[in-house]
């Protein structure tokens, strides 16, 4: 199963020759098929990984989510604030 960490939506990880809209669609197909369990359990092994490797930068997590605010549902912004600071 692919890491969270290999969607990179920068031109940094193109080795295959992908366009970006492949990439994103493939890890949408990856990911679509997984229940929110499923979903959270990918996300915390990612950041364990990251963590353990030094790379994990919740700055910039946090600052992304402040970011996308104002096309978020309060709901689901709410959400992944709270998601966000388990990450911590």
């Amino acid at each position: 199963m692919s890491r969270l960490s290999e969607f990179q939506p920068k031109n940094e990880n193109r080795q295959s020759g992908k366009s970006q809209e492949e990439e994103i669609r493939q890890k949408y197909n990856q990911f679509s098929g997984m229940n929110q369990s499923q979903l959270n359990a990918e996300l915390y092994k990612e950041v364990a990984r990251q963590k353990s490797a030094g790379t994990f930068d919740y700055a910039s997590l946090s600052s992304m989510v402040e970011g996308m605010r104002g096309s978020l549902p309060e709901s689901d912004y709410q959400n992944i604030k709270r998601i966000l600071e388990t990450l911590r």
